[in-house]
């Protein structure tokens, strides 16, 4: 973050008025940079850039204000968005805080904003990247998979598709959706209760909107007494068909495989929806190789992540045809541009986004939990089957996982909180 401190004779409104075109002046400069324990030094035509130690869990930066009778400071966010629970300012003697005798803030850089140009080509690109890569890999996997249900035992084989789909998909959930939200939500608001009640609000919401969606459709169109009795080509599948007698895992109504076709599609496009924006900030706010690190970062953990949506669309509880599973897949892969598109247009709150995350959580915590994980515990598996159900839910737990060895999405520079404070 950039940082020009002005010494000044007193502290006043009409001081820091005084002073601003020089501190605006100031932030131009080359700025020096600092890292955690180096001291800042009040002083004209100068600009720091505090660099922050991700290692640690709080970074300071002493203040030498001995020659000065106050200070001006002028910065490139807000400092309070810095806070978490200590202030941003104190007094090193004796832990006081220190607030600040006037201050005002705005956007100062919009028009130096305005004037640069918005790197719609390099976030576009990369977005469709994302897709596109995300895609080949599912496509390339599908033979692979064929030939796996037609060698062995399809109730064995859609079980440990499932416990592999439930792994990632609620480490998504977990590693991602949810644990990112909770810190995008806090910056909107500043209770805690406040942030607390948001978040539960939107998780729950989206576990339980896929059964409104399914009880909706009930509604609109009653279930036929004789649904039971199928044939085989009522389920499609890539290997050999099974009528619903013969799978336990079969989805009995319309209703049923319309919940879970809304509930794969809504959580997978909120979910790219989110990295969308992460990549867009990431191009209008990080250098190059950070936000093309973010980018590769997002086509790695998209590709498992897909190819359980895939699994359950093609597998016994929903019958999806291959070609339409992927026509899905890549329909709903779109919406990562969508949100590039949108975080470079219009400015998305860190609290939207954050809201958004959690309510696409809830929803894959309504797949990974109530459709998937039942079964790993299918009475009709052996204990060793079960077991191996089991290495493939920690599979796709870690495939996800992964991504977190070097997960960063740089919100601070990318969000739309680009005004200055001072």
């Amino acid at each position: 973050m950039k940082l020009a401190a002005l010494p000044v004779d007193m502290a006043s409104d009409e001081k820091l008025e005084s002073v601003e075109e020089a501190g605006e002046e100031a932030m131009e400069t080359e700025c020096v940079p600092l890292v955690h324990g180096e001291t800042i030094v009040p002083g004209t035509d100068k600009c720091y850039l505090l660099t922050f130690d991700t290692d640690r869990w709080e970074t300071t930066f002493p203040i030498d204000a001995s020659n000065s009778a106050a200070i001006a400071f002028f910065a490139q966010h807000l400092l309070t968005e810095f806070e978490e629970d200590t202030h941003y300012l104190k007094l090193v003697s004796s832990g006081e805080d220190i607030d600040p005798v006037a201050e005002e803030s705005g956007a100062h850089g919009e028009e130096e904003e305005e004037k640069k140009s918005k790197p719609w080509g390099k976030a576009i690109g990369a977005s469709i990247l994302i897709n596109l890569v995300t895609l080949s890999g599912l496509i390339f996997a599908v033979p692979f998979i064929s030939r796996i249900i037609k060698k062995s035992d399809p109730v064995f084989v859609y079980a440990g598709f499932a416990s592999f789909a439930a792994g990632a998909i609620l480490a998504c959930a977990f590693f991602l959706l949810l644990f990112e939200s909770t810190h995008l939500i806090a910056t909107g608001w500043d209770e805690e209760t406040d942030h607390i009640w948001r978040w539960g609000t939107m998780i729950l919401f989206g576990l339980i909107l896929p059964v409104i969606v399914e009880a909706f459709v009930g509604h609109i169109k009653p279930e036929d007494p004789d649904a039971d009795k199928k044939t085989k080509s009522d389920v499609e599948t890539d290997s050999e068909d099974f009528s619903d007698d013969e799978s336990p895992f079969a989805a009995k109504t319309f209703s049923e495989k319309a919940r879970l076709v809304f509930a794969i599609c809504f959580g997978d496009f909120m979910h790219n929806l989110c990295d969308g924006f992460f990549v867009g900030a990431a191009f209008a706010g990080c250098s190059d190789s950070m936000a093309w690190g973010i980018a590769i970062a997002t086509i790695l953990h998209e590709i498992p992540q897909e190819l359980s949506d895939y699994l359950i669309l093609t597998g016994p509880q929903v019958g999806l045809s291959t070609l339409t599973a992927l026509a899905i897949n890549f329909a709903t892969g779109l919406s990562v541009i969508l949100g590039a598109i949108i975080v470079l247009a219009a400015d998305v709150s860190d609290s939207a986004t954050g809201l958004l995350l959690a309510f696409g959580g809830g929803v894959y915590l309504q797949i990974g939990c109530v459709e998937c994980m039942p079964k790993m515990v299918n009475p009709a598996l052996s204990p060793r089957r079960k077991l191996v159900c089991l290495l493939a839910f920690i599979v796709g737990a870690v495939l996800i996982g992964l991504v977190l060895l070097d997960h960063e999405h740089c919100i601070a520079e990318g969000d739309g909180h680009d005004d200055h404070g001072h």
